[in-house]
């Protein structure tokens, strides 16, 4: 929205070169022209020389030749316009008796001297023109950059893949190629796809394409077929067909994937299982399930809507079974306690056998109590079932441990610590209990680990123990900056890197996130300083904490960084950015942080956008430059229709709104076409590149 306005702004300023040798006379056009609700930047010039030397250094929406200039021809005056290439109306003004003669003179419009009226109806159709057509040139020209940095993301991907005009070949990037045994676009440009596929699969392929071409709006489709390359060899391959748009014109997307050296279906299914599931109970094994728990923390520790819980499940009596059925026996046991619970698994929740005796369960629910609500299923699943050993009836009991995941507990490490100490505490109470685990700072552990972690914390904002790593933020319409997301990594003794999910829950509690950004704030600045001297369009974006949201201090901390490395004012260099749901839980706080950031010359965005339960709230409550599109919504995109709707229907609200929109965690070729289609205006992820210690991504991928 920022952007519109800055554009809208410019707009209003009317730059006029005045050919006037009457002072009087000049004074009473500007008049005339500030009655358009302009702001008028006029400059008066009554010699050829002067005419010359204001063309040729400044830029100009209009010039106003007031006939007879002594020293100035109006048709050199226009000549000279034209030789020098400029796109600027120029209006004659003269006596009513003198008009007929510069019919032919090229002028824009001719108008009597006096006739004030004439004049602003006059300047107000020119400007309208000069307008279209810039606009016209500016879209030609982001249209062209668009299309260009569009086809070297494509070139540089991993995945073969072309465009498709009328069955003909338009473009293939280099794994295309590649794949097919091509050299150059030239060898294969206008060849049928149909010399890529053998002859036997001909029939087959028509047929599917008949179909899938009749479906203009369709999700992907695939089909295996035998193909072809340049040295007649055949190879087995998958065929993904997808509608795309190609310079104006509708075409077909076709991704090839190279069965070579794929697995058959039913060695890689087995091999999954065998990968993933443990084959006693069927449910995910303890590494599986760990790789879901990673990802439910990764989405906490960025976005607090993803907050969910783990219940740890932990059989009180299982070692007096085993001891009294035996191994065998209690494996059995144990299958039939598996399946019951994953008989009571409502839809999201995933289940492991983490370790003999230990299930444990992933809840995506924030309220306590439906978490609560749950766990006590779950025991009664347990409870549900007996045994009888060595003559005894025996009644199976768990004891369950509940850990919150949120963006404040979001090290997996500790959520699974917290899970299991919340079980013993359940069974020490006598077993068959739910237990929910809640951290208080004065236990004595817990002071200990908070009091470890403040000293780290504190070392490393005095001695520099952290670092920064850089993500490009790339445009997908020709937008020349280079642009960074600035991430934070602490360093550890041994030199490995610590990640933010990490430490960032001890700092809130320990109220040291201000600090923390402040020293981002401060180091950031200090690389993009050095690095502005080599490529000056360089801009950062650096996340804000809700601490900091409430700090008045760090408003003039940012100032005096920005004036301490010279960039006060530099409107392209810094975005400051927060989470949405932080940003809607302090509403007015952030309003007030946007206003002052603006007034320092940044630009703010929010991240992790679309997680509340209205999209348009926060758009309509706040007046942002940029929206980051929640990664949940963007990974899997192409697989998941609900996704893509979600994108699509954030990227129509931010051009409505004038606001520019970013899509991160881009992890395919397929997904970055679908963002450039749908119009998003950057992307970043690892598709693009991974993170780095260098700003040594190439922006400009043509040199």
């Amino acid at each position: 929205m920022r952007g519109g306005n800055l554009m809208a702004q410019t707009e209003d300023i009317l730059r006029v070169l005045l050919v006037e040798s009457s002072l009087n006379r000049a004074e009473v056009i500007i008049n005339t022209l500030r009655g358009t609700k302009r702001a008028v930047r006029a400059s008066r010039v009554d010699t050829m020389e002067m005419v010359r030397e204001a063309l040729t250094e400044k830029s100009w929406e209009l010039v106003i030749c007031c006939c007879p200039v002594e020293s100035v021809s109006a048709v050199e005056l226009i000549g000279l316009i034209e030789r020098l290439h400029k796109d600027i109306p120029c209006v004659l003004m003269m006596e009513l008796d003198e008009i007929a003669s510069f019919y032919s003179s090229g002028a824009k419009d001719i108008i009597a001297t006096d006739d004030m009226d004439h004049l602003s109806f006059v300047v107000e159709r020119e400007l309208g023109s000069l307008a279209n057509r810039r606009l016209a040139r500016r879209c030609e020209r982001v249209l062209y950059e668009s299309e260009r940095r569009a086809r070297s993301l494509l070139d540089s991907s991993r995945d073969a893949v072309a465009y498709i005009h009328e069955g003909m070949h338009v473009y293939v990037n280099s794994a295309y190629l590649t794949m097919f045994g091509y050299e150059a676009m030239d060898d294969i440009e206008g060849l049928p796809i149909l010399d890529m596929i053998s002859a036997e699969d001909h029939a087959k392929f028509k047929r599917f394409f008949r179909h899938f071409s009749a479906t203009i709006d369709g999700q992907p489709e695939t089909i295996c077929l035998n193909c072809i390359a340049a040295d007649e060899g055949e190879f087995d391959a998958g065929i993904e067909l997808s509608h795309a748009r190609v310079e104006n014109e509708n075409c077909i997307q076709v991704v090839v994937h190279d069965k070579r050296h794929e697995l058959t279906a039913e060695v890689e299914q087995q091999l999954k299982q065998l990968r993933e599931y443990t084959e006693l109970t069927g449910l995910y094994n303890r590494q599986r399930f760990m790789e879901e728990l990673k990802h439910y923390i990764g989405m906490a520790s960025t976005d607090t809507a993803s907050s969910a819980s783990l219940l740890y499940i932990e059989l009180d009596n299982f070692q007096k079974i085993r001891d009294q059925l035996g191994g065998g026996a209690s494996d059995i046991v144990l299958k039939e306690l598996a399946k019951l619970l994953k008989n009571e698994l409502s839809e999201g929740e995933i289940i492991g056998h983490y370790s003999e005796q230990t299930f444990t369960v992933l809840i995506p629910m924030v309220k306590e109590e439906e978490v609560d609500s749950r766990a006590e299923v779950f025991q009664k699943a347990i409870n549900s079932y007996n045994v009888l050993a060595a003559g005894e009836k025996l009644m199976a009991t768990c004891s369950i441990g509940i850990a919150r995941i949120s963006g404040s507990l979001s090290s997996l490490e500790r959520v699974l610590e917290n899970a299991e100490r919340a079980s013993i505490t359940a069974r020490n109470k006598g077993g068959n209990h739910i237990e929910r685990f809640r951290r208080v700072l004065s236990e004595e552990s817990s002071s200990e680990q908070s009091t470890e972690w403040e000293h780290r914390i504190k070392s490393a904002l005095a001695q520099d123990g952290f670092c920064l790593y850089y993500q490009p933020i790339v445009s997908l319409h020709g937008d020349a900056q280079e642009i960074y997301e600035v991430l934070l990594r602490m360093v550890a003794e041994d030199g490995s890197l610590i990640q933010p999910n990490e430490f960032m829950d001890y700092a809130r509690e320990l109220s040291l996130l201000t600090e923390i950004d402040k020293w981002v704030v401060s180091h950031a600045l200090t690389s993009l300083e050095e690095h502005r001297k080599i490529r000056e369009n360089t801009r950062f974006f650096i996340k804000l904490s809700e601490q900091t949201l409430n700090s008045e201090a760090c408003i003039e901390s940012i100032y005096d960084e920005l004036r301490k490395h010279h960039l006060e004012g530099e409107s392209l260099a810094l975005v400051f950015e927060i989470n949405e749901t932080t940003a809607l839980s302090n509403l007015q706080q952030t309003q007030e942080m946007v206003n002052k950031v603006r007034d320092l010359g940044c630009e703010f965005g929010l991240e992790h956008f679309g997680t509340g339960l209205d999209f348009s709230q926060s758009l309509s409550t706040l007046e942002v430059d940029y929206l980051k599109i929640n990664g949940a919504f963007v990974e899997n995109m192409a697989k998941v229709p609900e996704n893509k709707a979600a994108v699509e229907s954030i990227i129509k609200m931010s051009k409505k709104a004038g606001t520019r929109s970013i899509a991160e965690f881009v992890s395919d070729a397929h997904s970055m076409a679908l963002l450039w289609q749908m119009g998003v205006d950057y992307a970043q992820g690892y598709y693009i590149h991974e993170p780095s210690e260098k700003l040594d991504y190439n922006f400009d991928s043509e040199e």
